[in-house]
């Protein structure tokens, strides 16, 4: 195989890393948009039950579900953070690979693609 086909099929992989990469956080920002929104949520709730002065088994069981919640929201936006490292890393390995072969070849977008 000569250099010139050898580059092209690894910017061709290099461009499928990337797009697996973009779909993937593209994903994670939705379920971060939905963490933060119950956490959102979850807040406005608590706070109007502790200035109702609820039922303590009701401010616990709020309290219970606002550290799930918190949970939720922090683990989605490590995976995020770490999905973005990714795709980030992946969008320098296309560039720098375009930069040697001088173009990005057309790459499809098979049915394993989630472009």
């Amino acid at each position: 195989m000569s250099d010139h086909t050898e580059l092209e099929s690894r910017i061709v992989e290099a461009i499928r890393h990337y797009r697996e990469a973009l779909a993937l956080v593209e994903h994670l920002e939705r379920e971060d948009a939905a963490a933060h929104q119950a956490l959102t949520s979850m807040l406005l709730v608590l706070g109007r039950a502790l200035q109702d002065e609820a039922a303590p088994s009701l401010k616990d069981s709020l309290f219970e579900t606002g550290s799930a919640a918190v949970s939720r929201s922090d683990k989605a936006w490590a995976a995020l953070s770490e999905a973005t490292a990714r795709l980030d890393a992946a969008r320098l390995t296309v560039a720098a690979l375009e930069q040697q072969l001088g173009y990005i070849p057309e790459v499809s977008t098979e049915a394993g693609d989630r472009a």
